[in-house]
């Protein structure tokens, strides 16, 4: 189990030298991973669909799934080797001063192996979620029961109210239970980016297994790690809106030395001050 003062200190001595650096290697990151999407999506909300004229509803519904197909595309084939490129920014950083050509890397370097293992990744994060799922599908299926409870609680019904309230309860209890199993997985896989930034000739499925062994014992530790962040999170949040970015490099700064710790790699902490 690592040592979560020491990696923030580490995490510290690396951006005393190159704070600016990582913050813009962040905002690259994030602008070009769709981080301008809400723009759509908050103005989307604004939207009266009632005054639309159904043929061109079924434009718009056509033009959204269209959206969504190369949304996918672009976060397979674009933003999961951007997401290695930028750990491999990061790794480099930690040890030497280096050029944020390195977010590029995996656009040249085994670029078709990094998107297959990062896709493998995220399949299999996927498949453990779909039993989430279960609670959702029987609610769907049972619609019109759920209608039936809706309308008798808008009519003041009490026995409803409770009905209601029970099911609903159940549903978030249930889907959260069904959970766990895709949260662990997460767990397990989180290092697979940082894997491929330091071997892109890594297998998925040697990726995949390497990070899961070294996640062992350290799973609850990097969620404590992660939570020790939410004051600084929430101090950030009153900064304009663009709190969280400035302390986004202390989080990857963070959570790359312990991916150098874990994989046993020489700390960043006796480069620091070379300029």
């Amino acid at each position: 189990m690592f040592d979560r003062k020491g990696l923030k200190l580490r995490a510290k001595l690396v951006l005393l030298r190159s704070y600016s650096k990582v913050l813009l290697a962040c905002l690259i990151v994030n602008l070009l991973s769709g981080g301008g999407l809400g723009i759509f999506s908050g103005r989307a909300k604004n939207m009266d669909f009632s005054a639309i004229p159904q043929d061109r509803l079924r434009l718009i519904s056509i033009i959204f799934l269209a959206l969504v197909f190369i949304t996918v595309l672009l976060s397979i084939f674009m933003v999961a080797p951007l997401i290695v490129g930028h750990k491999k920014f990061m790794i480099e950083n930690s040890k030497t001063n280096v050029s944020l050509n390195q977010l590029f890397v995996p656009f040249s370097k085994g670029y078709k192996r990094t998107v297959f293992v990062q896709f493998m990744k995220e399949l299999f994060i996927f498949l453990w979620s779909l039993p989430a799922l279960l609670p959702t599908a029987v609610v769907i299926l049972n619609y019109k029961a759920i209608i039936g409870m809706i309308i008798n609680f808008a009519n003041g019904s009490p026995v409803a109210a409770r009905a209601l309230i029970g099911v609903t309860f159940l549903w978030g209890v249930s889907t959260l239970i069904l959970s766990i199993p895709a949260i662990i997985k997460e767990l397990q896989y989180i290092l697979v980016p940082y894997m491929l930034a330091d071997n892109p000739e890594i297998t998925w499925r040697d990726a995949l297994s390497e990070s899961k062994e070294m996640m062992v014992g350290n799973k609850w530790a990097y969620i404590k790690l992660r939570l020790s962040f939410l004051p600084w999170q929430i101090a950030a949040s009153f900064i304009c809106g663009i709190g969280g970015l400035l302390v986004l490099p202390y989080i990857e700064a963070t959570v790359c030395e312990m991916y150098l710790e874990l994989s046993g790699q020489t700390p960043a902490a006796n480069v620091v001050f070379e300029y």
